[in-house]
Order: C-alpha cells, then structure tokens, then sequence
C-alpha cells in the first residue's frame, strides 16, 4: 500500500496483484535501504516452544535475506511432512516498536486463505444433505436481481458466477466513516451489483461471491459464519488460535501487521467497522501457522471432510482457469487454488490484507506443505518468493 491509496484502492490493487502473481501475494523486491531512523532487521529467530527440529541454516539464510530484501518485519515459517511439522521457526519481528520477534504461536490475518475454511463450510452442510452445490442461491438470500438468477453456489465457490471483486465506493466511503454495516445492509448492497459477464461463462476472482457464501452458511447452519467454523473446524482440529476478525476485539496474541508509507514501516490500523467488514468469509480468519499445520494433516484425512469431497474441490474446472502469459496452468476448485509445475501438484491458496501477505503451500503428492506468514502489505512482501524458495531447499526439483 502506498500512502495516496485509500485502505480500498490498496484492496483493489491487491486483487489484481495476486491474480498476476497466480494469486501468489504480492510484486515483492526490495525498496532501498531502511532509513536510519528505522529499527533495523537483525536475523532474529524462534524456535516453536516444544518441537525438536535439527536446525536448517540455508532455510534460515535465505529466509533471513528475503525480510531484509523485501523489507518484511517479520515471517512465521511451518514447513509440514506428511502431516507432521518437521521445521517451525520465526524470524524478525512481531511488534517493531517493541522488538518483539515473531513467534510461530503468534496469529497472522491470512486474507484469501480464509475461502478454502468457507468452501469446507459449505461441503460439511453438502455432505449432510442441507443444501446443494447447485442450488441457486436466492434460495438462502431472498430474491434477487433477474440477471442473478442462475447463480447457484457452486458459481460461488469456484469464481464463475459474474460478481464483481470487491464492494464498490459505497461501501467503502461507509467503512471509512466508521459506519459499521450489518449483514442485512452488505447483502442489500451486494444485491444492486450488475454481473460482469453471464453466470457460468467466465471467471473473476471475487470477495462479493465468498463474503455472500458466508451468509448463506449462517442461513443454512443457523449459527454465524466464524461461529459455525468454530464448532465444525477449529475446535476438533485443537486450532486454538484461530478467529474470524472482529471490531474492537483483543490484539493479544497477534503480529503487527505493517505498510510502506513513503518509504518507512508503519503499522496498519484498522477502525471497527473495517474489521468487521473484512471478518466475513471471503477473508475475516486469523491464525498461527502452527494451527494451520493442524489442517494440513486434516487434509489427508477424512477427519473434517470426506476424501470423495475433498477430491471434488481440488478438480479443475475449465471455466475458471485463471492463466496468464506468466503464470500459466493455474486452475481454481471449490475454494482452493489449483496448479501443475515441473510434474508437481500443486493445492493451494495465498492471501492478502493490508498489513499481511501469506502463502499455504501444499505438494499433495510429495506429501510437503509450506506456510508462510508475512505481516507487510502486498505491495511489498511475496509470500511465494519464500515459499517456493523454502520448498526447492528442502526438495529440490519442486
């Protein structure tokens, strides 16, 4: 985020940002040195209390220079084998002003890596047989515009239905004024929306699309959104960090997420009704990478979903291939980002907010999962740059 954007634009950008990237989170590089009357970036590290882990001095090398390049304050790194952390480590820091160093047990917001928990929502009340995927969807929000009629929530969850990307200046003027904007008021809103091409012909990565299939969750389970994650994945996985966002809620716990504002590193504040509006499904949890470790390994398993579920959402659907010249055979699911490089599968998702950047990284085949937690803005910190790194030190050919 640059210091002439609004909180809003900065959003906008990051979409396409990450849609350049393969949804890879961020433009990444260095911007110059510090100033000098920044805290500097020492190769501070942590080790996750309780892990036994031989250390890995190239991963923590090139780790420890990717913050410095990029000017990142600090990185949460999990790597994961076969449903088991085999390295937890953090570097830099958590809070600047405090030199606090970033721990692994600290909670980052992980942006766009929240759709894959609202796509798993939805597939629990699949498999139960409360709704469909083809259901259309003013089934659960009330009528809607006549050319949403074909929208079902399989559109939803695989970014075909023809909704825009993001909320238009409207809302964002209300979020700036600190008018906090109930369920009721976003949905009315949404509904005003022209589609940007027919249902079902194209793609467009949209936080509309997701933020609705979090009100059709409340709709269908009677419970919130977060509340409804809480029970169904949170708990019986032991992911005790995990939260959606809130206003005004405790900062305990948390990294400091920052920005580059004319050159300098300066946390992002947030007023409540922002936080609220970014606590909805299209990207509102916060975690540590620990806790994302936990799903992971549910991932091999038929603890939360069934394999059968879990196979459907990571197909290809050739509506929504999101290649470019630079990034090509990047695919999207039900939820999760899809992609075959150098004969390795990919199954992933990447996630952007104003101060965090971050990477959930799986080789599904080769049985290795990264995850990378930055907390600096999109316009400066790559998530994937280190991910991709980590993932060729420990296996090289990935």
């Amino acid at each position: 985020m640059t210091a002439p954007k609004t909180w809003a634009r900065a959003l906008a950008a990051l979409l396409t940002t990450l849609l350049m990237a393969g949804c890879g989170g961020g433009s990444g590089g260095a911007t110059g040195s510090p100033p000098p009357v920044e805290r500097p970036l020492p190769a501070v590290s942590t080790r996750a209390a309780g892990l036994a882990q031989a250390d890995n001095p190239q991963v923590d090398a090139f780790v420890q220079a990717q913050l410095l390049e990029q000017r990142i304050p600090g990185v949460s790194l999990v790597v994961v084998k076969a449903g088991q952390v085999v390295y937890a480590r953090g570097y830099g820091y958590a809070n600047l002003d405090t030199a606090t160093p970033v721990r692994v047990e600290d909670r980052f917001e992980i942006g766009s890596i929240t759709k894959p928990f609202a796509a798993t929502a939805v597939m629990l009340l699949v498999e139960e047989g409360r709704m469909s995927l083809d259901d259309r969807i003013d089934r659960y929000i009330g009528p809607v515009p006549a050319a949403w009629s074909g929208i079902s929530v399989r559109h939803l969850l695989n970014h075909s239905s023809g909704l825009p990307g993001y909320p238009d200046a409207t809302v964002y003027a209300a979020l700036d004024r600190n008018q906090t904007l109930s369920d009721e008021e976003m949905l009315a809103r949404f509904k005003s929306y022209p589609l940007e091409f027919a249902t079902g012909t194209g793609y467009l990565y949209s936080n509309v699309a997701y933020d609705i299939v979090g009100l059709i969750i409340k709709k269908v389970s009677g419970q919130a959104y977060g509340d409804f994650l809480q029970q169904r994945v949170f708990k019986p996985l032991g992911m005790d960090s995990a939260r959606i966002m809130a206003p005004n809620e405790s900062a305990a716990g948390n990294a400091v997420g920052y920005e580059l504002v004319n050159g300098s590193r300066r946390p992002y504040v947030y007023n409540a009704a922002k936080r609220g509006y970014l606590g909805m499904a299209a990207s509102g949890i916060q975690v540590n990478a620990l806790d994302l470790a936990k799903w992971d390994a549910a991932l091999y398993t038929e603890k939360v979903l069934k394999k059968s579920t879990l196979d459907l959402m990571w197909t290809n659907n050739a509506l929504v291939q999101a290649a470019t010249a630079t990034t090509p055979d990047i695919y999207y699911g039900l939820g999760w980002q899809l992609r075959t490089q150098a004969g390795h599968r990919w199954v992933y998702h990447s996630g952007g907010m104003p101060g965090f950047v971050t990477e959930f990284l799986r080789y599904p085949d080769d049985q290795l999962t990264v995850i990378v937690l930055t907390n600096l803005d999109d316009q400066h910190s790559n998530a994937r740059v280190i991910s991709r790194g980590v993932s060729q030190i420990l296996q090289p050919g990935l």
